[in-house]
């Protein structure tokens, strides 16, 4: 996953921190676009890189997550909470528990998913596990 960003500042160990503006889900220019979703839209986010190219203060460039973490963390955020949510579903359903009752255990097992993604993903955060690498500056740019 590569991502555009601006360097901010340059940090201690080759590092670099680098502000990110999130996109839309659809790729466009929000302030062009009807569409409405520009609530859903955050401002910039700072992150700290790996400057592998020496880029500088108010450098444009190009930033580039290892796409193996990236899947890891993108599984345990969306398809532990829907697993939980079934596999409690289906043993309150096989214990006779009635639709609703099962439903209960299926929203209780989503809820601990989210819980546990929201857990360990802070915890990612603070070991710094995910590594995001400066690989090249904007095309055009000096």
């Amino acid at each position: 996953m590569t991502q555009n960003a601006v360097v901010k500042r340059l940090l201690p160990d080759g590092k670099a921190e680098v502000e990110v503006t999130r996109q839309s889900a659809c790729g466009h220019d929000c302030s062009k676009c009807g569409g409405g979703c520009t609530e859903m839209v955050s401002g910039p986010i700072l992150a700290e890189v790996v400057n592998a190219i020496g880029a500088a203060p108010n450098e444009r460039v190009v930033i580039e997550g290892e796409f193996k973490r990236l899947m890891g963390l993108a599984a345990i955020v969306y398809a532990v909470p829907l697993v939980l949510f079934f596999a409690l579903f289906a043993v309150a359903s096989l214990l006779g528990f009635g639709e609703g009752a099962a439903s209960g255990c299926g929203i209780l097992g989503f809820a601990i998913g989210v819980a546990c993604a929201i857990k360990y993903n802070k915890r990612y955060k603070e070991r710094g596990e995910m590594v995001f690498t400066i690989v090249s500056r904007v095309a055009g740019e000096a």
